[in-house]
């Protein structure tokens, strides 16, 4: 998961238990010393290393875009065709954020406290290549009839939308139903092939008409009923 290299036992053992505790418990309900305990360390320990809990976090949070960039940057080189594509980049999308459920949060603190950092975090990882390699697959399969025309711009704004947000929705969701966070994590396995369907039907185009079909079109009802 991380760069280890030039980490020690200590420092890995603090960021492996800090990842945990922030997915089971979120990052406002862990705190520091938590993270110490769980890592067999002392509070000075990770002051020592990390500076602060939200430095942690950054590691972390960092960790997580690159893997995602990783996957998604995968995809788009693959020679899948594009429906097997798009299933794999959603597939991608939700093993990140089930692996980083606090990740969407923590994206959306940093715009409103921080955006020139998050820019900053983004534009180190080339998201314009990313949003040129797709615009120009999707233009590809449009010219071939094979996907209805679809601003590219669109299709990020809807396919995240439907990604994201179950995640954001988690905490509000078990607290309302109940439920465990393993039934809400089966919940979203089972949603995730919804997605998958939806996007790939949104994007299907409408089947062609046959001569018969179009010639039966042109007459009005009362032309056939007569």
């Amino acid at each position: 998961m991380f760069n280890t290299r030039n980490t020690t036992d200590v420092q890995r053992r603090i960021l492996t238990a800090a990842t945990d505790l922030f997915i089971r418990n979120g990052f406002r309900a862990t705190s520091v010393r938590d993270i110490a305990a769980a890592s067999d360390a002392s509070v000075a320990m990770v002051n020592y290393y990390f500076r602060s809990k939200y430095t942690l976090f950054e590691m972390i949070f960092e960790d997580a875009l690159d893997a995602l960039f990783e996957r998604v940057f995968k995809s788009l080189h693959s020679e899948l065709p594009f429906f097997e594509l798009l299933e794999a980049w959603i597939n991608s999308y939700y093993e990140i954020l089930m692996e980083y459920p606090q990740l969407p949060i923590f994206i959306l603190n940093e715009i409103n406290q921080d955006p020139k950092q998050l820019m900053s975090r983004m534009m180190k990882r080339e998201p314009y290549s990313v949003y040129r390699l797709l615009e120009k697959r999707i233009n590809d399969e449009a010219q071939k009839q094979l996907i209805r025309e679809t601003p590219v711009h669109d299709f990020i704004l809807n396919m995240l939308s439907l990604c994201v947000f179950p995640f954001m929705f988690r905490n509000l969701a078990t607290s309302l139903t109940g439920a465990s966070n393993d039934d809400y994590n089966d919940m979203l396995n089972e949603h995730k092939k919804y997605v998958v369907t939806f996007i790939i039907n949104a994007l299907t185009p409408p089947p062609k008409r046959g001569v018969n079909e179009a010639a039966f079109s042109s007459f009005s009802c009362e032309e056939v009923l007569t």
